[in-house]
């Protein structure tokens, strides 16, 4: 779980730590292969398709593309905002349809309640849409080296928060 983790994560703060070594877009080249490369350690190491990984692949290629060949780094920006509002969003549906994503992905790792999972659920619907409001504030309105502070400061935030809201839900499997 914590190899995942540190998985997932490798890519933006590989780009986060050498912005200030490299240019803008070498500096997205280099995002562009660590999410890539991330995606396929996951499937390596769990033995499973990683679609989210997949995703942010593909978000991340594309947007990294546009940024490097029309020199627009407002684009991988964009893709910020756009991971962020299609995770909300997903949720978002898949609760609408009675699915927890991730109580389905996730329960076996960290066993908890259905309500418990639910409110995680909530709690990362609300994180996404403030980090994708927060993010296009940013954008908008201040330069790029700004906005690479902020995304700093956003992974961090990131995962105190995901560790926060799983010590205030967790209700172990069983619980009532």
């Amino acid at each position: 779980m914590f190899f995942s983790f540190i998985i997932e994560f490798f890519p933006i703060v590989t780009f986060l730590i050498f912005y200030s070594s490299l240019h803008i877009y070498k500096d997205t080249f280099l995002l562009m292969i660590m999410t890539i490369i991330s995606t396929y350690v996951t499937f390596k190491t769990q033995k499973r398709i990683p679609y989210v990984g997949m995703y942010t692949s593909l978000l991340t290629v594309t947007f990294g593309f546009i940024t490097i060949s029309y020199h627009l780094p407002k684009f991988v920006q964009i893709r910020d905002t756009i991971f962020d509002l299609t995770c909300a969003l997903t949720l978002a549906t898949a609760l609408i349809f009675e699915k927890n994503i991730l109580y389905e992905t996730l329960n076996q790792s960290i066993p908890m309640t259905r309500r418990a999972w639910i409110n995680i659920t909530h709690a990362w619907i609300v994180m996404y849409i403030t980090n994708a409001v927060v993010n296009e504030i940013v954008r908008r309105h201040f330069d790029f080296h700004v906005w690479i502070q902020y995304k700093s400061w956003a992974v961090f935030v990131f995962i105190i928060y995901g560790l926060v809201t799983g010590y205030i839900f967790y209700k172990p499997e069983g619980h009532k």
